[in-house]
């Protein structure tokens, strides 16, 4: 089981940065397409865990988004993070 220290431990490592960042980039280009921005959403490593979505280490969502917004991305990411697609969601995860 784990702990506050844990959790918050997660919520600084490099794949939480990446989905940060990631989001912060999705938000820009939701806004220049006319879409609402304020529905892209970070999940936290306890968000996904307690919520049963995987095991990633960190999540952007975009329910709201276009319908193929996931297959005209790209992430800019760092060498030590991982992603994976599936539907409206980008997973995250540290090596």
């Amino acid at each position: 089981m784990c702990t506050e220290k844990h959790w918050k431990m997660c919520n600084t490592s490099a794949a939480y940065h990446a989905a940060t960042k990631f989001a912060l980039e999705l938000e820009e280009a939701a806004k220049q397409l006319g879409h609402r921005p304020k529905t892209i959403r970070i999940r936290t490593k306890e968000q996904i865990i307690k919520g049963g979505f995987g095991k990633s280490d960190a999540q952007v969502i975009w329910e709201e988004g276009p319908a193929d917004w996931t297959t005209n991305i790209k992430p800019s990411l760092a060498n030590d993070i991982d992603y994976t697609i599936n539907k409206n969601t980008v997973s995250f995860y540290t090596r």
